[in-house]
C-alpha cells in the first residue's frame, strides 16, 4: 500500500507542472490595424495609408516566437503629385506577408510585455491609375509607369511582388489570462523594380524602393 501511495503522489506531483504547461497556449492569433506612414521618396508620391493586419504566432519558448502576418495597406496620392503628373485619380495598394522572429524583453508573468520583432517578407505593391489627363508623358518608377500616354486615358493597374524586410518593437498589455492589447511599430523596406526613363537618350535607371512605417493597434489572444 505504501508503494502504491508513493506512486500516486509521485504521479500527481509530476503531472501538476505538465498540466500547467498544457494550459499555456503555444499558438496565438493577432488582429489589428492602423496608419502606415511613408518615408523618403515614397512620401513624395503617397500620403499616409491605412489598413488591417492579421497574424499567427508560434511560441518557441518563453522568450522567442515565430510569426506569420498578413497586412493590407491603401494609400492615395498627395495633391502636389497629382498636379505635377496630371493624375486625376490614383491610389497605391500593398499586400504584405511577413515572416518574423519575436523576442520578448520582459518576464513571462509581467502584466506589460515589451518585445522586438523583425524578419523578411514579400509585398505585392500596386498602383492603380483610374484616370489621367496630362501632358502625354508619365515617368515615375514609384508609380510603376514610364511612357507616353494619351492626353486623357485610363491606365489601369501596375505592380508586382517585391522582397521586404521589417524591424520594430511593441508593447502588450495583459487582458485577463488569455489575451493582450498591443501597440506596435515597424520600419518596412521594400526592394522595387528598376525602371528606365523613356525619350531621346533615355536616362538613369531608377529603382522604386519603398520605405514605410506601419503603426498597429490590436489584440492578441
Amino acid at each position: 500500500m505504501r508503494i502504491a501511495h508513493i506512486v500516486i503522489v509521485s504521479a500527481v506531483l509530476l503531472g501538476s507542472p505538465l498540466a500547467a504547461s498544457a494550459q499555456d497556449r503555444p499558438v496565438h492569433f493577432n488582429i489589428g490595424g492602423g496608419p502606415t506612414f511613408t518615408l523618403g521618396d515614397t512620401a513624395d508620391r503617397f500620403n499616409t495609408g491605412w489598413g488591417p493586419a492579421i497574424g499567427v504566432t508560434f511560441d518557441v519558448n518563453e522568450r522567442f516566437a515565430a510569426q506569420f502576418e498578413y497586412g493590407y495597406r491603401w494609400f492615395n496620392i498627395p495633391d502636389e503629385a497629382d498636379a505635377r503628373l496630371g493624375l486625376l485619380d490614383a491610389n497605391h495598394q500593398m499586400h504584405k506577408l511577413d515572416f518574423n522572429l519575436i523576442a520578448n524583453l520582459t518576464a513571462p508573468d509581467s502584466p506589460v510585455r515589451a518585445y522586438i520583432v523583425g524578419g523578411p517578407g514579400m509585398a505585392h505593391r500596386e498602383v492603380e491609375i483610374t484616370r489621367y489627363a496630362g501632358t502625354g508623358v508619365v515617368c515615375d518608377p514609384w508609380y510603376y509607369i514610364c511612357g507616353t500616354y494619351p492626353v486623357e486615358a485610363v491606365l489601369g493597374s501596375r505592380g508586382g511582388w517585391d522582397f521586404t524586410f521589417n524591424i520594430g518593437a511593441g508593447v502588450g498589455f495583459a487582458l485577463g489570462d488569455e489575451g493582450e492589447f498591443y501597440i506596435e511599430t515597424k520600419y518596412l523596406y521594400a526592394w522595387g523594380p528598376e525602371i528606365t526613363p523613356v525619350g531621346a537618350g533615355g536616362g538613369t535607371p531608377t529603382k522604386a524602393n519603398g520605405q514605410y512605417l506601419p503603426l498597429t493597434f490590436g489584440f492578441r489572444f
